[in-house]
């Protein structure tokens, strides 16, 4: 849309609202965006009143601004005629502000994957003392910094695996399936643990929950189907393997128990009296 009277009010409207919000950065680019379209066109005499007086409102607004405070300590003042000049320096001053922004983030990614680490390493400290409440404490702590490190679940609960605490690791094989349904470990590791605990019925229900939520994956649908047949469901184990091979002919354990329902199901067949 070319720059005009209305583009310009909106764009200082849409600064004032995010200099309510406290959001610095979108506020100066806002009023930035604002005086580019102003130096770009001719507007008639009303029209200009009317925006330099927004103008006015806009910058006084920046000036309270902590980020901007910081480079502009005592306020950007707006000089009729030098809007060219006040828009060049309010881009270089959204520059500054958006380096600090991405800065400070960083830091705090870089903090919050330290906390993270320190949080695993005390945890599995406490796990081969014997400590598995501590343990937990320390991981579940992990857990609560999530972000977007989806190998942390598979990590927690090969870690319970390994020190025999095979219910325990459930609740990270879950998180596991949920945030990485492509990830071979984690239906590697609840299959272990339904085996090791004979929690068959818990194993499905964490697959099926997990695709209520619409995740889908073939490797999900191979589980699926080891753990129906495991508990003698043979229709939804065929159901869930012949979705598993259809999406991945590769995938021999979903071929096979496809094969198995099917025999199973003829025999059972073939075993009901007929009506």
């Amino acid at each position: 849309m070319p720059p005009s009277a209305k583009t310009i009010r909106e764009d200082l409207a849409r600064a004032k609202a995010a200099y309510a919000k406290n959001e610095d950065l979108r506020a100066v680019q806002l009023v930035v965006a604002a005086l580019r379209a102003f130096v770009a066109v001719k507007l008639p005499g009303t029209d200009r009143m009317t925006i330099e007086s927004q103008l006015r409102e806009a910058l006084a607004n920046l000036s309270k601004l902590p980020r901007v405070l910081h480079y502009a300590p005592n306020g950007i003042p707006y000089a009729k005629g030098n809007e060219q000049k006040l828009h060049a320096s309010l881009a270089a001053l959204a520059q500054k502000i958006e380096a600090d922004i991405n800065r400070e983030s960083l830091d705090a990614m870089r903090e919050r994957k330290l906390r993270i680490d320190h949080a695993i390493i005390k945890g599995a400290k406490l796990l081969a003392e014997g400590n598995l409440l501590e343990a937990q404490r320390n991981f579940r702590a992990a857990v609560a910094d999530y972000v977007d490190e989806k190998g942390l679940f598979p990590l927690l609960a090969s870690k319970l695996i390994d020190a025999g605490h095979f219910k325990a690791s459930l609740e990270y094989v879950k998180r596991a399936v949920e945030v990485a349904p492509d990830n071979a470990r984690a239906y590697d590791f609840l299959l272990t643990v339904a085996a090791k605990t004979e929690e068959w019925p818990l194993a499905e229900r964490i697959l099926l929950e997990a695709g209520q939520k619409g995740l889908t994956h073939p490797l999900l649908d191979q589980a699926l189907a080891q753990v129906e047949a495991r508990l003698g469901k043979w229709g939804e184990a065929q159901n869930a393997a012949k979705r598993a091979v259809e999406a991945d002919a590769r995938l021999a354990e979903a071929a096979r128990i496809l094969a198995a329902a099917g025999k199973h199901l003829a025999a059972a067949a073939t075993a009901s009296p007929a009506p």
